[in-house]
């Protein structure tokens, strides 16, 4: 993100700060106003920035970067490298769903409840915002994040009535119940073979 506004222009630390506050940068990626300071030094040091340092007749001096040569090489690396990684979809909410089966069945309600409702908040907050949103490429992203928030509040809802008027058997890890295994070495054998998918559980 910093080498990109870099491209699009040198500016300084602040200015960075306030370009990507006013393009609402923030709601879609993390770049805190710390780490872009922070940043910016280290990029100088690689050799990826240039810092010129500016004096102005009231203003304290500024120092304003611009990118090197060496730095659009690595945006265009960097953009490579992101576009090309393993798709992933991660909740970290998995482990209570993972759980259910130990818990009673109005305490495992409540649970995916309060799940539910934290997604409908998040679609609800990007609702909000999005209608002030201008710039395309943050509407887009921010568009996929509301439909995700929807799609998991709908999933919820759905998995909780199928988890709830499931036979016993089919919940939880029952050794032995309709085919499962009912020894560590069979249900070693009979484990799901995420990396098949081409990518990690």
């Amino acid at each position: 993100m910093i080498l990109g506004a870099l491209k699009e222009r040198p500016m300084s630390a602040y200015e960075m700060d306030r370009l990507f506050e006013a393009r609402a940068v923030r709601r879609w990626v993390r770049v805190s106003a710390p780490s872009i300071y922070r940043n910016l030094l280290r990029l100088r040091e690689e050799g990826l920035v240039d810092g010129r340092e500016e004096k102005g007749e009231t203003a304290p001096p500024r120092t304003v970067y611009a990118i090197t040569g060496a730095g659009e090489g690595r945006f265009r690396e960097l953009a490579g490298g992101l576009a090309g990684l393993d798709a992933r979809v991660d909740f970290d909410f998995a482990p209570v769903v993972a759980n259910l089966y130990v818990m009673g069945e109005g305490e495992g309600r409540a649970l995916l409840g309060k799940i539910r409702e934290r997604y409908l908040e998040g679609a609800e907050r990007l609702e909000t915002v999005l209608p002030m949103v201008a710039r395309l490429e943050a509407r887009a992203n921010m568009e996929l994040r509301l439909e995700t928030y929807r799609l998991v509040a709908n999933w919820v809802e759905r998995f909780e009535q199928d988890f709830y008027s499931a036979p016993e058997g089919m919940r939880g890890w029952v050794p032995g119940a309709d085919g499962s295994p009912s020894t560590p070495e069979e249900a070693s054998s009979a484990a799901f073979d995420w990396a098949a998918l081409g990518g990690d559980a």
